[in-house]
């Protein structure tokens, strides 16, 4: 039986677009979630790519994706600062498919990752399908060392700069992952079958919520333009 997996960007309207509706963030002339959008339609096997936003007017910047995409405008308490994108994508994905089987799995991907590897997203799918993990997501590699403030004494811990048998990996579900549908809802959406795909390259990392996330993402596509 063939695997079935759904997209689910969330999209809060307060984050991305000024009052008059223009973009807050513009990346060589293109606003945030069309670099995300972009690169999902590239992917094969995704029965659906759905736009979870907040605001009926966000709906204007999705015409040029009809017949691409599938539009959910959700409601507004699912853009609080307690709701999780795993809140999100469950509510969503029971909506959309009330009338239909649901998926197997869901990829969840924020906008705010725009400099995502190239192919980081088939990737994920290709893994979901092939294999049973209840989870795969993006890491970082840890290479330096934390401290972690206890009653007493203050204990000391190792990366895998300094430790070769203690590795530490930076959470980065938000650039893409694969949650089991089931999941979603449950205390760990992890589940216990985990599959990390680390990134080693901090560009890929960059998070544009801001000027400062806009202007790293600015230079480093400046810096590869340059050198080509």
């Amino acid at each position: 039986m063939k695997t079935k997996i759904d997209a689910v960007v969330p999209v809060r309207y307060s984050d991305c677009c000024h009052e008059d509706g223009t973009p807050k963030y513009v990346l060589q002339g293109k606003p945030l979630w069309d670099w995300t959008i972009e690169q999902i339609v590239e992917t094969n096997y995704l029965a659906k790519t759905i736009i979870a936003y907040d605001d009926s007017r966000f709906e204007t910047h999705l015409k040029k994706w009809n017949g691409i995409i599938t539009k959910y405008l959700r409601p507004k308490h699912l853009s609080e600062d307690s709701v999780t994108l795993f809140n999100v994508a469950d509510h969503v994905l029971n909506q959309i498919n009330k009338d239909n089987e649901p998926p197997d799995y869901t990829l969840i991907l924020e906008i705010t990752h725009p400099l995502r590897p190239k192919g980081i997203i088939q990737q994920l799918v290709d893994n979901a399908i092939q294999g049973t993990a209840d989870s795969i997501f993006t890491v970082y590699p840890v290479h330096y060392n934390f401290w972690r403030e206890e009653l007493e004494p203050m204990k000391r811990l190792q990366g895998s700069g300094d430790n070769k048998n203690v590795k530490m990996y930076r959470e980065l579900t938000g650039i893409c992952s694969v949650f089991k549908f089931g999941l979603l809802n449950n205390e760990n959406p992890f589940g216990e079958e985990i599959m990390m795909v680390p990134i080693d390259r901090f560009w890929a990392t960059i998070d544009v919520r801001d000027n400062d996330g806009l202007w790293l993402a600015e230079q480093y596509l400046m810096k590869i333009q340059n050198a080509s």
